[in-house]
Parts: C-alpha cells; structure tokens; sequence
C-alpha cells in the first residue's frame, strides 16, 4: 500500500496494512529540515510548504498537514500578527472588544494574498508521492477567542454568555469558508484546530454550551466535501463522547488522553489519532522513550483497526531529529497487521 492508501483505508473502516503514521509536524518543526527559522516560516506560507515537504521526505511518514502559516491564520479575520525570534506569531491587537463590534467580523476571503497557495503546493508535492494531505483551519471557537482575546473571551462566558453565541456564530462562516478553500485545493480531510476547548482550559460544561454545537454545525457541512478530523489540546477525557458527536471522522488526541479507554467513549466507527507526547517523549526522551510510548500506543489502539499513530500535539523546534526518525521506525515495526 502507499502511503495515501493506507490512510484511506483507515477512513474507508477498512485494517490496511500497517498503522498509518501521520505526526503533528508543522511550523516549529518542519523549518530547520530545511535549515530555515520559525518565523520566517510561520508567516512565509512558501517557506512552510518547502520545509513540509522536506521533512515529509526526510523522515517517511504517511502524511503531511498543510497550512497557510500561523500568521495569516489570524489575519484571515483582521488580527494583526507580529513575530519577535524563532516563536509562535503573537495577535497584536484584536477587533472585537464587544456587543458594539460585533458588525466588524467580516466574511474572509481565504484566497486573498496567494493564502492557499502553499496548500496548493504541499498537496501537489504530496499526491505526486502518494502521500495523504491535511488541510488545517481553525474552529468557530478558536476564531472568536482570537478576535475577542483570550480572557476577555473567557470572562464573557459568566458576564455576557448571549453575546459569546452571537460572537462565535458571526466567525462560523469564517471557519467554513477558509475549510471549503482547503477542500478545493485538494486536500485529503482537513484538522479542526480547537485548542481552548480542552477540558484542560474551559469545563465539560462550558464546551457543551459554547464549544459543541457550532463545531457539530461547521464540521455538518464541511464533511460533505472531504473528511474532518477534530483535535482538542491537552485533555479532552471529559469530551471525548460529544466529540464523537460533531460528526467529525477522526478524533486527534493530545497525551493526556487514554488511548484504551478512548474507544470505548467514542464507539466504533470512529478513528483514532493520537496520541505520542510531543513534548516529554518525541522532545525531552530518547529512543528507547520514543519506542516504548509508541508500542504502548499500538497495544492500546491498534487491534480493532481504526488508528493513525500520531503525537498528540506539534512536535517543537528542540526535538531531535533522531527521534522523530525513530517515531516512523517503531511505528513501522509495531504497526503491522498482516501477520497478526
């Protein structure tokens, strides 16, 4: 099988050959394959397919996330970015600072400024060598937390809970259009980025009020032109049965998560992707680290089909290379189904 196949094997309910592996490899990584900074690729969307596509071919894993880059991700609804170093670009000033601007979000265009084109070429490179290629938008949640900012958001859930609805429902078509855009370059599924969601961050009650249902909405109509996979930050236990509910195919899961009892919270039907810790492990271990998490992802996920191996979140700039070559290597070796 090659590598696409194998992942839509996966997505089709079918056991394929091996396990696909598909690591979270993104901007903090994916750069110095290339001998490039961060943040020059973090708001140089070419830089960031070159450097994809260059660890994709380095290491040999199955696929690849493609992105315009975390800067104009916030810049697709009018938040300026600024990047100081080999970092994460920074939201510098929102647009949103209440009911009264509500009228300032405005339906983006997500090909304007050549936005797609680094999509467009990573899933051109990637298909030439068969390999699976994911599209990466933000959700309507994580959109309206940039707009608005982050404690402000959150402190609207106890002072204004009306005017979070309104605001996370007027960044919703922002979510779909930018997620029809990826589909249209080609994409194989797209990964809904929902990191505040977490159960780490906002309680399982505030996900079901403010979270769930306009997840549930977007990925409704996204998933008609290609498959949609959800990730949730840090630990999502709590959720992870709504999550099996948006509609979403596959369901990515940061380390905190227990991979064995996932499944039984998901059923069936549902794949699973996850869940290697990017930042004790792949980061801060050593191979025999990378070999025994990886083994022990298999022995809990593996058998009923249904698995991609993964880290739970991006792998960072720090990690060693030879660790994540070993995470493809073990992967590989523990992956198998033909002679089970």
């Amino acid at each position: 099988m090659t590598s696409r196949e194998r992942v839509l094997a996966v997505l089709a309910g079918e056991k394929p050959d091996t396990v696909p592996i598909v690591p979270v490899i993104d901007g903090w990584f994916a750069p110095k394959v290339i001998g490039r900074k961060n943040d020059e690729c973090f708001l140089d969307g070419i830089c960031l397919a070159d450097a994809l596509a260059a660890s994709l071919e380095k290491f040999g894993y199955d696929g690849a996330v493609a992105e315009m880059g975390l800067g104009p991700q916030p810049n697709v609804l009018g938040c300026p970015v600024e990047i100081e170093g080999n970092d994460v670009p920074l939201v510098v000033d929102t647009i949103v600072g209440g009911r009264e601007d509500l009228d300032k979000v405005r339906m983006p265009d997500p090909w304007a400024g050549g936005k797609m084109e680094p999509v467009r070429r990573l899933v051109e490179t990637g298909h030439d060598g068969d390999r699976f290629v994911i599209g990466s938008v933000r959700s309507p949640f994580e959109y309206a937390a940039t707009v608005r900012g982050l404690i402000g958001f959150m402190t609207d859930f106890y002072a204004d809970p009306d005017f979070v609805h309104q605001l996370i429902a007027a960044v919703k078509p922002a979510t779909i259009a930018v997620g029809m855009a990826l589909a249209e370059t080609g994409v194989d599924a797209i990964v809904m980025k929902d990191s505040f969601a977490s159960s780490s961050m906002i309680s399982p009650d505030h996900y079901r009020e403010f979270v769930f249902p306009y997840e549930a909405q977007a990925i409704g109509e996204l998933k008609e032109s290609v498959p949609v996979i959800l990730h949730v930050c840090r630990n999502s236990m709590p959720i992870l049965a709504d999550m099996a509910q948006t509609g979403a195919a596959v369901l990515e899961m940061d380390s905190p998560v227990d991979l064995g009892a996932a499944r039984p919270l998901v059923g069936a039907g549902i794949v699973l992707k996850g869940n290697i810790d990017a930042d004790a492990v792949v980061e801060k271990g050593g191979v025999a680290d990378i070999e025994a998490a990886v083994k022990a992802a298999m022995d809990a996920a593996k058998q009923e089909g249904g698995f991609i191996l993964s880290t739970g979140d991006s792998v960072s700039v720090e990690a060693p290379e030879e660790n994540v070559a070993a995470l493809v290597r073990f992967g590989r070796q523990y992956g198998g189904y033909l002679n089970d």
